[in-house]
């Protein structure tokens, strides 16, 4: 399983060493599937989450409100991890 933990530093150009060293202990490179939750900042405090297939390339993204406004962009943080 991802953390988004660090999303707002790798969109913030953190240093490589900062990631790495918040990322490491996963070891999430060596998986082929990721599990990736998401938090979308609201009142309410929404989450959906996706499911990456790095053999295929497949993107699976859950919300359980089906917001069609904005999956896109959490395609994007997805689509990130895969390239």
């Amino acid at each position: 399983m991802l953390s988004t933990y660090d999303l707002p530093r790798i969109r913030d150009n953190a240093r490589d060493e900062v990631i790495w060293r918040n990322a490491s202990w996963t070891s999430y490179w060596e998986k082929n599937v990721w599990i990736l939750p998401i938090h979308r900042p609201s009142n309410a405090g929404h989450w959906v989450i996706c499911i990456i297939y790095l053999r295929t390339k497949e993107l699976h993204l859950f919300d359980s409100l089906a917001d069609q406004e904005s999956w896109e962009s959490d395609v994007k943080v997805c689509s990130f991890f895969m390239y």
